[in-house]
């Protein structure tokens, strides 16, 4: 027995209750999903413009966040560059439109390759780094990336690029691609895990000289993983460059769209597939609860971290699906 066929038989031993309370509520999935889909649709025919604004920005954290937990959650390479393929894909978009006139979705398309061929390209360099090397790594190449537009007259400089009005769609046509862009974004990690991919990736998260040991070519399964996640971290950048209309190096390529991305998977439930969107939707309205106190925003966020790492380890989603693994298995057993 190989090392993927071990691993497979070992989580199907391991999520047995889990197993269990899908076959118990099965049914309702397909319903339950069905429901939810209408209502996401529906929303902007009966929200005011401000919740379409604000559901907007949710799907954009969603999307980074599922990028993220790809790389930090299930490969368990903590990378804090991020913002890097975000910025990169943002400007890839402003220069595209206003200098070549492309459409904007195939604009953002392209940034979205831009910022995969990135990441390609300085995989090597960084993946011979682990650990909080490797995290220092990826942080000082967003950083570089920050410094590099600011100088470059090309981009703008400091003053950085104001895209032209008539490429960007209506509020509600944007409510609508950011949905697209979450939902593709968790169905394709969803896809990946169900892959000989997404068992190399906890092969390497459980122990990589072990899992390389085994047979798996770790450099090419981590290459993977962070090639598709810097793809959904640069179109959503692209996207949102063009939602924002104009932007600039300093908030763009800003350390904040990291922290939003690791923030809302750690306290969602990191290696999760839906903790993400928990995490994502819970930081959408903190940020709107503590909107008129900038002063104390981080504060309360570093709190709730804290406590969340402290008392939740597997976050908000992974504690509640523990639970009801849990309870699902005392009554199997009763039963």
């Amino acid at each position: 027995m190989n090392l993927l066929q071990s691993l497979e038989e070992r989580q199907r031993k391991k999520e047995t209750p889990k197993r269990q309370l899908l076959k118990g509520i099965g049914w309702l999935r397909w319903p339950l999903a069905g429901l939810i889909g209408i209502g996401l649709l529906l929303f902007p025919f009966v929200a005011d413009p401000y919740p379409i604004s604000l559901a907007y920005t949710l799907f954009i954290y969603i999307a980074l966040a599922q990028s993220w937990n790809l790389v930090g959650g299930y490969t368990g390479l903590v990378s804090l560059g991020q913002a890097a393929f975000f910025g990169l894909g943002a400007y890839t978009t402003a220069l595209l439109l206003t200098r070549s006139g492309l459409p904007f979705f195939l604009a953002a398309l392209v940034s979205g390759l831009i910022a995969t061929g990135f990441a390609v390209a300085i995989s090597l360099p960084v993946f011979r780094f682990r650990g909080i090397y490797f995290a220092i790594g990826t942080l000082i190449l967003a950083e570089a990336l920050r410094i590099w537009m600011i100088n470059w007259s090309l981009t703008g400089g400091a003053q950085g690029i104001n895209l032209p009005l008539d490429s960007a769609p209506d509020p509600i046509t944007f409510y609508y691609i950011g949905l697209a862009l979450a939902t593709g974004a968790t169905g394709v990690i969803a896809l990946i895990l169900r892959t000989k991919l997404g068992i190399g990736l906890r092969a390497i998260r459980d122990n990589e000289d072990a899992a390389q040991n085994m047979g798996v070519n770790t450099f090419r399964v981590k290459l993977s993983a962070f090639a598709i996640s810097a793809f959904i971290a640069g179109l959503a950048g692209g996207i949102h460059a063009v939602y924002l209309g104009t932007i600039e190096p300093y908030s763009i390529f800003s350390i904040n769209w990291t922290l939003i991305a690791v923030n809302t998977v750690i306290i969602g439930g990191i290696g999760t597939l839906f903790g993400p969107i928990v995490g994502a939707l819970f930081s959408t309205l903190l940020s709107e609860a503590l909107k008129d106190y900038e002063n104390i925003h981080l504060v309360v966020t570093g709190v709730i971290l804290i406590l969340v790492i402290r008392f939740l380890p597997a976050g908000i989603w992974g504690q509640l699906s523990n639970r009801i693994s849990q309870l699902v298995a005392k009554a199997g057993r009763r039963v």
